[in-house]
């Protein structure tokens, strides 16, 4: 993705392209309020010099809203000179994968190489055991 906001950054074209579909982005609110603290600007002076609304600017800053469009985070970016994706939020690692029952998997992949019909026969045996078990305590 940096590659790809490097070149809208520099490529009016792809700019435009990217305007259009209006991708969402999720935006670190708290980078933009430090930058525009350490440059002594007020909210409305960067709303000013990046033609972003005042209001998007506050929400973004205190996290009111965490997504934008690439137009306004190319704007923001723009004014305070930085690469546009330092001010995205770094996406945290996937969760780690939680270890399968050896069982639950083995007969979830049988499950799976029966047809439509096998499929429902064995989920209604399910059933009937399940059934018969509650009948027997």
């Amino acid at each position: 993705m940096a590659a790809r906001l490097n070149k809208l950054w520099q490529d009016p074209e792809l700019m435009q392209q990217a305007l259009v579909r209006a991708e969402p982005l999720r935006i670190d609110g708290a980078k933009i309020r430090a930058l525009r603290r350490e440059r002594i600007w007020t909210q409305k002076e960067l709303s000013v010099k990046s033609g972003v609304d005042q209001c998007l600017i506050s929400d973004l800053e205190t996290g009111k809203k965490t997504t934008s469009r690439i137009d306004t985070l190319v704007a923001i970016a723009r004014t305070f000179g930085v690469p546009t994706e330092s001010l995205l939020v770094q996406s945290a690692s996937p969760p780690p994968v939680q270890p399968i029952d050896p069982l639950k998997d083995s007969i979830l992949r049988t499950f799976k190489k029966l047809t439509p019909e096998e499929r429902n026969i064995v989920i209604t045996y399910c059933q009937f055991l399940v059934a018969q078990r509650g009948k027997r305590e």
